[in-house]
């Protein structure tokens, strides 16, 4: 059991994902202990992997974490060979009626990473305790105490939550009817492919050496480049495709997966349909429904607890604003943590300073899960499509 410290304030947090590893990354770097749990048996213990593109958010994502993960960050890039400038700082948009260039979204600065790469490279340095979960969350004198499953208990000054869309510990803070997570009626499928064919590798890269999307019909898609190992031999490349559209709730795997988007969805067009003919019976595909939750205010514990990244807003993918809030709220909570302990803070402020956090997570939260469905409904369309904050505002906060 991890004893309270007044000259060192020990953060606990639940979830070990990116928002959990970036905020012990922050919290460490300016002079917190951070206690990371996670309910996973290790950090592979999930096959699922997905990119995500780091843009609005990148200067303050590298101000949260040491300069050793900065000077590695190449590790995690998607596509690290690239001379970055304004064409490979871009994201294309297709007609998915013409296949013709409906508009391109400058992000300029912007870096798309492996979600278990850049993970991995989070966790350097961390105290990451597995296979605990969470059971209950109670106040003490002092502070906080999580109890767990398993028999364990951990008391520390505060608790972040950063547990994910279905969030056991925004569960315990509003209660589980009003925590739930609602589904959106949009399905996400991903395909991981390993082709070992340069040609096919080419002609998903020339496309767009990062990522390019294709919207106005029935499904949106989405190809790109996962991991270019060799930067002269395409065929030792991965690459990705993402496909979007209104359905029935179902949540498949592998070859079953791949079977339901070929036969029961309506066909793309060019590479985007290519990359999942192309796709090998053995490749990671899955297929599930978005989900989201509008936040609403929550118990704080007297400015003991908090929430962050999906456990606080878990939104739609459009955009790719959900990583960019997740960091922002980081950001927040380190610097709120740091206002208190600057000046010898009492209960009176404590609760002061962290309703304010919990205030602008909520309004600014809401704000984007709502952005991310109006997105959704419009991609659909080609009449609509160029109405979508993608195409007028790029990928902007």
């Amino acid at each position: 059991m991890a004893a309270s410290n007044r000259d060192r304030p020990i953060v606990l947090i639940i979830g070990a994902g990116l928002t959990g590893l970036l905020a012990a990354q922050g919290l460490k770097q300016n002079g917190f202990k951070a206690i990371v749990v996670e309910k996973e048996e290790a950090i592979d213990a999930r096959p699922r992997e997905w990119t995500m593109l780091v843009h609005w958010a990148m200067p303050i994502f590298q101000r949260l974490v040491p300069k050793d993960i900065l000077r590695n960050l190449n590790d995690a890039l998607c596509n690290p060979n690239l001379q970055f400038d304004a064409e490979t700082e871009t994201l294309p948009c297709y007609n998915g009626v013409t296949g013709e260039l409906l508009f391109s979204s400058p992000t300029p600065g912007a870096r798309r990473v492996s979600r278990r790469r850049l993970r991995a490279l989070l966790a350097g340095g961390i105290d990451i305790q597995w296979n605990m979960s969470l059971k209950d969350i109670t106040r003490t004198d002092n502070g906080i105490r999580a109890d767990f499953e398993g028999g364990e208990t951990i008391d520390a000054d505060y608790l972040l939550g950063t547990d994910g869309t279905s969030s056991k510990v925004r569960e315990i803070l509003i209660g589980a009817e009003k925590a739930q997570p609602q589904g959106s009626g949009f399905l996400f499928a991903t395909g991981i492919n390993q082709y070992e064919d340069a040609e096919k590798t080419k002609a998903i890269a020339d496309k767009h050496p990062v990522a390019a999307l294709m919207m106005g019909t029935s499904s949106v898609g989405g190809i790109g480049v996962l991991s270019a190992k060799d930067p002269g031999d395409k065929s030792t490349w991965a690459t990705f495709w993402v496909k979007i559209w209104r359905g029935e709730p179902v949540d498949l795997r592998g070859r079953e997966a791949l079977d339901y988007i070929r036969t029961q969805t309506a066909p793309l067009r060019d590479e985007f349909q290519l990359a999942i003919d192309w796709t090998p019976d053995n490749s990671y595909v899955s297929v599930n429904e978005m989900k989201y939750w509008i936040p609403v205010e929550w118990d704080n514990h007297g400015g003991r607890v908090a929430l962050a990244g999906d456990a606080a807003h878990p939104m739609l993918i459009y955009r790719g604003q959900g990583f960019q809030h997740s960091i922002t709220d980081v950001d927040n909570y380190v610097n709120a943590l740091l206002q208190l302990h600057a000046d010898a803070g009492n209960n009176l402020l404590r609760a002061d300073v962290m309703d304010a956090f919990d205030d602008e997570v909520v309004k600014r939260g809401a704000n984007a899960v709502e952005q991310s469905l109006c997105e959704a409904e419009k991609s659909l369309d080609i009449n609509t499509v160029k109405q979508m904050l993608m195409a007028t505002r790029g990928h902007g906060k």
